[in-house]
C-alpha cells in the first residue's frame, strides 16, 4: 500500500535546514549525483533538488527508512535514511559506499549516490517498480492486480536471479566475511514485463558499517545457527539465509510464524520442511498454488534438497553460491528437456 505524498524536507525533519545550508557551496562532499559512480541514466542532482522533491514512505525496515522520491524533472529514486550509522568515520562511510557503488549487475539494485554527515547518513538508488518478493508471496496472494500466477517457471526464475545476484557479490566482494548480510524476501525487489519476472537485491554490504553485535542483530543473519551460537560468520552465512528464501517460495510460509511464534526467526521453517520431507519426501509443503503442477513436483523436490542444504545447521557443510547457482541452472535444464 503506497503512503501519502509529502515533502522530503518535511519527512525528514530537523535536519533538513542543515542540508538546504549545503545548497550552493562549491563543496562536492555535500552534494548528491556529481560522484564517480552516479547513474548515468539519470540528470545530476544535489540535496537542494532532493529537498524540493515529492515522497511517499515505501517502508520502515531495521536498518532505516525508505521513501521513493520524484525529482522535479519526472525521475523516480529510492533514498534510504540509514541508521545506527552515526559512530562511523566520513572516510569509513565513504570508502564502503564507493566501493557498492561500482557493483554493477542485472540481479543487483543500482546505487546512486549517497549522502553523510555527521548525523545523517543516506544512500539513494535506482527504483524497481512492483514492490518486494515479501509483498509478492504473502501480501498481495489473492488479490487481482493484473499480475501472472506464481507458477513453477516464475518461481524458479526469481529464485535463479536471486542465486546469481548473491553469487556475484560472493565474487566481488570476497573480502567481505559476508556479502551481503541481510538477505530476505522483503530486500528482494521485483519487476515484471510481458518476459516476465525480475529480481533485484537490495541492502547489501552494510555488514562492516555496523560496529556493534547489537545493531547485527537487526539483519537476517542474526537468524543463522552460528550467529545465535556466537560463532565466527562467513560466505555460507548468506547461503543460509539463501535457503530460508527458497523454502519460503516453495511453501509460500512466513519465516516465524510457521509454529505461531511472534518473534521473527527463520529456523522454524527449515524444521519444518526437513520434518515433512524426512517422512516421505511428501509434497505437503507445496504452495496451494503448487500442487496443480504435479509435472513439476520432482524438480521442485529437487530445489527443496537443495534449500535444505544451504540451511543446514553446521555451515561448512553447506555449497558454495557457485555450486548452488549450477544446481539451480540444472533443475532449470531438466525442466526445459522435459517439456
Amino acid at each position: 500500500m503506497k503512503g501519502p505524498i509529502i515533502s522530503l524536507g518535511h519527512i525528514f525533519g530537523a535536519w533538513a535546514k542543515k542540508l538546504m545550508s549545503y545548497a550552493g557551496k562549491s563543496s562536492k562532499s555535500h552534494r548528491l549525483g556529481r560522484l564517480k559512480f552516479s547513474n548515468k541514466k539519470l540528470e545530476p542532482f544535489d540535496i537542494d533538488d532532493l529537498l524540493r522533491a515529492s515522497a511517499t514512505l515505501l517502508g520502515k525496515e531495521n536498518l532505516g527508512i525508505t521513501y521513493k522520491a520524484t525529482l522535479e524533472n519526472g525521475a523516480n529514486i529510492v533514498v534510504k535514511k540509514l541508521n545506527y550509522m552515526n559512530e562511523l568515520t566520513k572516510k569509513e562511510f565513504l570508502q564502503q559506499m564507493q566501493l557498492l557503488g561500482k557493483m554493477r549487475h542485472e540481479n543487483l539494485v543500482e546505487i546512486v549516490s549517497f549522502y553523510f554527515s555527521k548525523d545523517q547518513k543516506l544512500l539513494i538508488y535506482e527504483l524497481i517498480p512492483h514492490g518486494t518478493l515479501f509483498e509478492l508471496l504473502h501480501v498481495l496472494e489473492g488479490r487481482d492486480i493484473g499480475r501472472v500466477t506464481l507458477d513453477w517457471t516464475t518461481r524458479l526464475a526469481i529464485i535463479k536471479d536471486i542465486a546469481k545476484g548473491l553469487n556475484f557479490l560472493h565474487h566481488s566482494l570476497s573480502s567481505h566475511k559476508v556479502p551481503h548480510g541481510n538477505l530476505k524476501s522483503s530486500n528482494v525487489l521485483i519487476s515484471y514485463d510481458s518476459h516476465g519476472y525480475h529480481s533485484k537485491l537490495t541492502d547489501y554490504g552494510f555488514l562492516p558499517l555496523l560496529s556493534a553485535k547489537k545493531v547485527a542483530a537487526k539483519l537476517a543473519i542474526s537468524k543463522s545457527p552460528e550467529f545465535v551460537q556466537g560463532k565466527k560468520l562467513t560466505h555460507k552465512t548468506d547461503v543460509y539465509c539463501f535457503g530460508i528464501i527458497v523454502l519460503e517460495i516453495i511453501t509460500r510460509k512466513v519465516p516465524g510464524q510457521i509454529l505461531g511464534e511472534i518473534e521473527e526467526t527463520s529456523s522454524d521453517l527449515s524444521d519444518w520442511v526437513r520434518t515433512v520431507v524426512n517422512n516421505d519426501w511428501s509434497t505437503d509443503i507445496f504452495d496451494l498454488e503448487m500442487l496443480a503442477e504435479k509435472e513439476v513436483h520432482d524438480a521442485m523436490l529437487k530445489l527443496t534438497e537443495l534449500a535444505l542444504e544451504c540451511t543446514d545447521m553446521v555451515s561448512k557443510k553447506r555449497p558454495k553460491m557457485s555450486v548452488v547457482l549450477r544446481r539451480i541452472e540444472e533443475i532449470e535444464q531438466m525442466e526445459l528437456e522435459n517439456h
